[in-house]
């Protein structure tokens, strides 16, 4: 993933520096999406949602979405930025196309906006936080799935704190993904291929 050498490694504070700004910027992206989509299916009931009733996107609206998306580049830029990413404009466009995609079709599976931000900051948060020689793809894909669930369960059962805590759990998931993998490294050092499993041999 991340074209930097061992010996360039970035220290956890300036990591979790990165985290808080991009965190910060994400929730406000957040709160401005959630209150363009109030303002625009607000009022509706859910009757009419499922009947299929068409509401006009106002200038108010689109502008607060518009204010949401560039909300959220920003925080993959100072996430990319602050950890020193090898490739920086290239983390960003790629987490913004990631973000943005999952903000274009899921709430339309789900039927609701949270779900879809979150799993939006997650796998920009893949991408645009630098990774060390010893973080994976797959590791930082599945804690970005798994908090997606979570939130999507959670917002099912306690909808309040699910909302609070909506913008602020996908870049520490990937963290803790990528602490995962550093223990793992500390245990078995980086390229090295584990014992095979000697099985013994029958009497």
């Amino acid at each position: 993933m991340s074209l930097s050498l061992p010996d360039e490694r970035i220290s956890t504070r300036r990591k979790w520096a990165a985290i808080g700004v991009g965190t910060l910027l994400l929730a406000g992206s957040f709160w401005v999406v959630l209150l363009a989509f109030r303002a625009w299916l607000g009022d509706l009931t859910s009757e009419q949602l499922d009947a299929g009733v068409e509401v006009p996107l106002t200038a108010g609206v689109v502008l607060g979405l518009a204010g949401g998306f560039t909300l959220m580049t920003a925080a993959f830029a100072a996430l990319a930025v602050i950890s020193r990413h090898s490739r920086p404009l290239r983390a960003v466009a790629l987490a913004t196309l990631l973000g943005g995609g999952m903000w274009l079709w899921l709430p339309f599976l789900v039927g609701e906006p949270v779900t879809p931000m979150v799993a939006g900051f997650a796998a920009g948060g893949v991408v645009a936080l630098r990774a060390e020689p010893e973080h994976t793809i797959g590791r930082r894909a599945l804690a970005a799935l798994l908090i997606t669930a979570y939130m999507f369960l959670l917002l099912r059962f306690t909808p309040l704190v699910g909302v609070v805590t909506a913008p602020l759990l996908a870049l520490p998931a990937i963290a803790w993904a990528d602490a995962l993998a550093e223990r793992r490294a500390a245990i078995l050092p980086l390229g090295e291929d584990r014992p095979p499993t000697r099985w013994p041999r029958p009497r």
